[in-house]
């Protein structure tokens, strides 16, 4: 089975991690801005340069990686030798040997973690995979 994040999804994940990440910037930057000479519209302007970098290269995604040289995101291929997470072309497995389980880990952001036994998990954010992408995922590795 072959799981591939979605082109909107792609695009929801990086902007749904992007400001989980920001939100402590700010929080930070402005309590720094209370204590210091540092004014808040210079934290503005870090973020908006952050934000801007982000959905340019979401949009050079979007236009260049397409076709037949088109590389997958993030995407899980489960099968009989165990689970392969991709991330642009590169490829990581654990063996169905050595998998210890899943576990969804609820911080900010929420992460849904590969177990393996020998300690080299497989990490990824919550919503790297659409609800339907989910279920399927947990199916699956609830039944082995």
């Amino acid at each position: 089975m072959l799981i591939i994040q979605s082109r909107g999804q792609g695009i929801f994940n990086r902007v749904y991690t992007m400001l989980t990440q920001f939100i402590w910037y700010i929080v930070i930057g402005l309590f720094v801005a209370v204590f210091t000479d540092i004014y808040p519209k210079d934290i503005l302007f870090n973020l908006s340069v952050l934000l801007t970098l982000t959905m340019v290269f979401s949009v050079w995604l979007l236009i260049f990686n397409s076709g037949k040289s088109k590389v997958i995101e993030h995407g899980l291929e489960l099968n009989e030798q165990g689970i392969t997470y991709i991330s642009y072309g590169d490829k990581l497995t654990i063996e169905w040997s050595s998998f210890v389980g899943f576990n969804v880990i609820n911080k900010f952001p929420r992460f849904i973690s590969l177990e393996s036994s020998s300690g080299k998990n497989i990490e990824f954010t919550y919503y790297m995979f659409s609800s339907a992408q989910r279920r399927e995922l947990f199916g699956y590795l609830e039944a082995k």
